[in-house]
């Protein structure tokens, strides 16, 4: 009988093994330099869409940085350009210290000192303005280490 009780363990404790690194494979990874994130477009004027290129690998551990690119506006000047970090949890949410930005280029801005403090889902928020109309964007990201 305690044959049986152990090759029973043994299995189990091999399956349990197998889930839980079958859950690791699956799990998703943090952004790496020179990635783009997806390209999110506004709900109010679904042609202003904008995008992350990863300058940094993103982390918990070290200071990220991404440019931040706006496209498919008229070359319009985009005024009070903000960004900042957001992680919803659950019941609350948690943000992140003021990130700096440097525009480089009419839509097309630099982002630096961004800490992503902890593991889990991010948002990158993105305030506007165009054409006199407030734009809200939110990109987001995941953070695996």
């Amino acid at each position: 009988m305690s044959l049986m009780m152990s090759i029973a363990t043994l299995l189990a404790s091999i399956t349990l093994s197998f889930s839980a690194s079958a859950q690791t494979f699956n799990a998703p990874t943090s952004p790496k330099a020179g990635e783009l994130s997806a390209i999110v477009c506004s709900e109010k004027t679904p042609s202003v869409c904008a995008q992350l290129l990863y300058r940094t690998d993103i982390s918990s551990e070290t200071e990220g940085q991404f440019q931040v690119l706006i496209q498919g506006f008229d070359g319009t000047t985009i005024n009070n350009f903000k960004a900042d970090l957001w992680m919803n949890m659950g019941h609350h949410g948690h943000g992140s210290s003021p990130v700096d930005i440097v525009e480089n280029a009419n839509g097309v801005y630099l982002v630096t000192n961004a800490w992503f403090v902890m593991r889990g889902k991010w948002d990158v928020r993105l305030d506007f303005v165009l054409n006199g109309q407030a734009e809200h964007l939110e990109i987001p990201v995941y953070v695996a280490k």
